[in-house]
C-alpha cells in the first residue's frame, strides 16, 4: 500500500518495492499502534477486514 504523504523519513521497507510503498504486514502493525488495538493476530486469526480497511484509509494508507 501507498504511505500517507505526512509521513516522514519512508523510502521503502523492503528493497523490492517501490518508494513510500509498503507491505501490509507492516501498515498492520502501525495500526495497531495508532489505533490502540490490544489484539494479536497469528496464523489465521484476524481482526475484522472492514475494520482494518476503514482503519487504513482513515490514516491514509491508499491501494496501489
Amino acid at each position: 500500500m501507498q504511505t500517507p504523504t505526512a509521513l516522514e523519513n519512508v523510502d521503502s521497507c523492503e528493497n523490492w518495492l517501490p518508494r513510500r510503498v509498503m507491505s501490509v504486514w507492516r501498515i498492520a502493525g502501525i495500526l495497531h499502534a495508532l489505533e490502540g488495538w490490544e489484539e494479536h493476530e497469528c496464523g489465521y486469526t484476524m481482526s475484522n477486514i472492514d475494520k482494518v480497511w476503514e482503519a487504513c484509509l482513515k490514516h491514509g494508507f491508499q491501494p496501489l
